[in-house]
Order: C-alpha cells, then sequence, then structure tokens
C-alpha cells in the first residue's frame, strides 16, 4: 500500500508540475499576447488619429500657435499633393505636412506616384515651368501654389540644413483662400538699393510686387503699397506731385534712409508736411546691453525699442520680441506735430535713453549732440480723413538682411514687424514668421521634456508593468 500511495504521490506531483509549468506558460503566453495586441491596438489608433510625439529639440514639426490659429478658422477644401510615392517622399516635410491634416479637416495630403501618373502636374505649370521629385502642390480649386522640394527644404553647405515647411504652407493657405492679391510697387530712378528681402517677404505673404519709374511713369492705379528705398537723388517737383496725388487717393507709401544719403530738400520738404523731418546725422548707442556682436564680423547689432503699443506692435511687445538694425546705420527722425488736422504723428522705433547722435558719418566721435536721449529711427503718420499713411525709417536693415541672420542667429522679429507695418496700413489684418528650423546633425539632441518622458517610461512604467505580471504569475503558482 505504501508504495503505491508512493507512486500515486509522485504521479500527483508530477502531473502538479505540468499543470503549474503549463499555467506559467500560459500566463506568460497571455502576458506577451496582451502587450502585443495593445501595441498594434496603439499603432492602428495612432494611424487613424495621425497621433505622433515630437521629441525634437526644436519641435522640428510641429505647428506654431500662430498657424493652429489661423487654422481653426481656415474652412477650405485644399488637397496639398507631394508629388512622390511614400517611399520616395522627404519624410520630413510629410512630417510637418500631417500636422496640417490633423489641425484641420478640410486640408488632405495625398501622394502622387509620378511614375504611375508622369501626366498629373501638367495642369499646373505654366510659362515653360516644370515640376520635379517631391515637388508640393496646395490646390484649392481655383488657385494653387507649388513649391520645390529645396524651397521647403534648404539645403546649405554654410548654415546647415532646414526646414522652412510652416511658413511656405501656411503662405500658400492664405494665398489660395484669398479673392485678390494686394500689390506693392518698389519706386526706382533714384539710385534706390536693391531689397531682395523686402522683396521675398512680400512675395511669401502674397503680394504682387513690381517696380516703377516716377520720373516717366505714372502710379498705377491698383498700388497698395509704395516702397521708396534709400534714394541717394532727390525727387523731382513732379513725382513729389503724384506721391500727394496716390496719398490723396487713400494710398499707402513706405520710405526708408541710411546713414549718408545726400540731402534732398524736396522728399524731405513733403515729409515735414506729414510731421516727419530726417536729420543728417547717426545715431549711436550708448548702452551695451543693446549691442549684439554679429558673429565673426566686425560689425554688431543695435536693438531698437518699440515706442508704441499699437495694433501691429502689440503682440511683439507683449512676448517681448527684439527688432534690430546695424549699429551706426540709422538717421535719426524727428517728430514735428502729434497731430495736425486730420494726419496724426506716432514714433514707432527708437533707441535706449543713453543714445545720442552725431553729425560726423566718417568720425562718430566729432559732432556729438550734447546729451543722451531716445532717438527715434522710425515714425509712421496716418492720414484718418484720406485712410493713407507714411512711414518712414532712418535705416534700410529691415528689409536687407539676410534672413539667416533675422531667424537663425537672433531670431528677431524685424520680418514680423515689417508685415505688420505693412499689413495694418493696407488694412490686411497680422502677419507671423515662423523660424526656418535647423537639422541637427551629429548627437541627438533630447529635450528636457523629452527626457522626462522616457524616463518615466524606462524607469516607472515598464518595469512596474514587469512587477505586476511577476506578482500575478506568482499568485497563481501559489494558489495551485
Amino acid at each position: 500500500m505504501d508504495k503505491n500511495k508512493q507512486k500515486k504521490q509522485v504521479k500527483n506531483n508530477s502531473a502538479k508540475k505540468m499543470r503549474q509549468r503549463f499555467n506559467m506558460g500560459s500566463s506568460i503566453a497571455v502576458a506577451v499576447i496582451i502587450v502585443v495586441l495593445i501595441n498594434i491596438f496603439v499603432g492602428i489608433l495612432a494611424d487613424k488619429l495621425n497621433i505622433k510625439f515630437d521629441l525634437t529639440l526644436n519641435k522640428l514639426y510641429e505647428l506654431s500657435e500662430k498657424t493652429k490659429e489661423y487654422l481653426e478658422e481656415y474652412n477650405l477644401p485644399t488637397t496639398i499633393y507631394i508629388l512622390a510615392s511614400e517611399a520616395e517622399q522627404d519624410d520630413r516635410i510629410r512630417s510637418v505636412l500631417d500636422n496640417y491634416m490633423t489641425e484641420n479637416k478640410y486640408i488632405t495630403v495625398k501622394n502622387i506616384n509620378m511614375k504611375e501618373n508622369p501626366t498629373f502636374g501638367k495642369g499646373y505649370v505654366s510659362n515653360g515651368e516644370t515640376l520635379s521629385a517631391n515637388s508640393i502642390i496646395v490646390d484649392a480649386g481655383d488657385k494653387h501654389k507649388i513649391f520645390t522640394r529645396t524651397q521647403l527644404h534648404e539645403v546649405d553647405n554654410e548654415q546647415g540644413d532646414a526646414l522652412n515647411v510652416e511658413n511656405n504652407i501656411t503662405a500658400a493657405l492664405k494665398y489660395v483662400s484669398s479673392d485678390v492679391s494686394p500689390k506693392a510697387y518698389f519706386i526706382k530712378g533714384h539710385n534706390e538699393s536693391g531689397v531682395k528681402g523686402a522683396m521675398k517677404k512680400l512675395e511669401t505673404e502674397n503680394y504682387e510686387t513690381g517696380e516703377i519709374t516716377t520720373l516717366t511713369e505714372d502710379i498705377p492705379s491698383d498700388a497698395n503699397l509704395l516702397l521708396i528705398i534709400n534714394p541717394t537723388v532727390d525727387f523731382s517737383e513732379m513725382e513729389i506731385s503724384k506721391l500727394d496725388k496716390y496719398l490723396t487717393n487713400g494710398g499707402n507709401i513706405q520710405v526708408y534712409f541710411n546713414v549718408g544719403n545726400h540731402d534732398m530738400p524736396n522728399l524731405y520738404s513733403y515729409l515735414e508736411m506729414w510731421g516727419i523731418a530726417v536729420n543728417n546725422d547717426v545715431v549711436l548707442e550708448n548702452d551695451s546691453s543693446k549691442i549684439l556682436p554679429l558673429g565673426n564680423n566686425s560689425q554688431s547689432l543695435t536693438i531698437t525699442n518699440i515706442l508704441t503699443d499699437s495694433d501691429f506692435t502689440h503682440d511683439l511687445i507683449a512676448k517681448k520680441r527684439s527688432l534690430a538694425y546695424i549699429t551706426n546705420s540709422s538717421k535719426s527722425l524727428s517728430q514735428l506735430f502729434s497731430q495736425n488736422g486730420d494726419i496724426t504723428v506716432t514714433p514707432m522705433l527708437g533707441t535706449s535713453e543713453h543714445s545720442y547722435t552725431s553729425t560726423n558719418y566718417e568720425n562718430v566721435t566729432q559732432g556729438i549732440s550734447d546729451d543722451e536721449q531716445v532717438n527715434t529711427v522710425a515714425a509712421l503718420a496716418v492720414d484718418a480723413a484720406h485712410n493713407s499713411s507714411v512711414y518712414v525709417s532712418g535705416n534700410t536693415f529691415l528689409l536687407q538682411s539676410d534672413d539667416s541672420v533675422l531667424s537663425t542667429q537672433f531670431s528677431l522679429a524685424n520680418y514680423d514687424y515689417f508685415m505688420n507695418l505693412i499689413n495694418y496700413t493696407t488694412g490686411r489684418g497680422e502677419s507671423f514668421t515662423v523660424n526656418k528650423k535647423m537639422l541637427l546633425e551629429g548627437n541627438i539632441a533630447v529635450s528636457k521634456t523629452a527626457s522626462g518622458i522616457i524616463m518615466v517610461f524606462v524607469v516607472f512604467v515598464i518595469p512596474i508593468v514587469i512587477l505586476l505580471i511577476g506578482f500575478i504569475i506568482w499568485i497563481r503558482r501559489r494558489n495551485l
């Protein structure tokens, strides 16, 4: 009997161990299956809802709050075509485009395989234009905008690669959803400076640009804005008469000077009628906190203060954004009156209270003004009766500076101020610029937020899940 009991006991123990092994294996298998199913579910959910987490240091793929605010009001069905298959597309550009689709239900992003559909883009091009691989077409039916891959993914051996997707795509959405395109003309014939930066920015903001010679041409009736950039030859009385007629009909003029401009009595006298006097001097900032070195160059930037909180400067002031011009490159301006009839004059940009001026351009230590004071370097005159405006700046840096300095090196607000001013005077509302985002190379840089998320998952979530599974297995084995 004892031997039979022992055999039975051994058999029972063996069966018990088999059940334990089976239960343990089953528990592990169930845990693995649960993890796999969760992973699949999360993956499907992420694809359906386009859920992505941008853990890059400079939020490479995220849209700015300004763009998100704009997309809240956007209600025009729009398709963004990528002329490449999913396997051949620029994934970095696609990641940004997907966020537009996430933020707005009217926007769709589609890939067009040009090998399978080589004639797709013919209806979008004209004047001998060609489309290349990874070109982007923003199509709203009646209007469209085309970008090459290099316009969105910029390659620069000196500055480094950068993504400039958001600025271009948001501007394209504004363009395709607008009924008309305002027109800005640059005046020629007075040895004016080239202003590629200003023209490029205006065109990005969907302004049509052109040039006119006021000495021989009349000012076009469709001109929303005239720009006079660093003239060195005076305007004739006939040209001044044309400018005055244009302003009487509700026009807007911006005039930019630089240090060393020749005296121009006709133009200066006309601006004085608008309450703004241009001084033949150079502004010198004596507050070291307002001076920023320009890399390895001998020049430096002077941070200028926004003197008036207005509709087009309020956001810049609230966010403490900085504007600047090249040191010792600005004339000072004098406000001749605050209000004269329907004309109101407002100082817009100026120095610190520790600046002074010199009348000697070549040797600024001579001809210095007696007292330190705030010196105005930009002013705006508005005629309420005729709905017209004259803006005068003592320097041209706001227009001519390379955007790699404005956007990348110092993140200055010059372009935003420039466009906000134009849109304010022409009645188009606020503009905004999103800095190009540099593609970081070398070691992966992880932000504090990203590193915190990773730490929580690695140090807490994963170990806790493993402990729970182990505890469940232990409880089940103990109760067997």
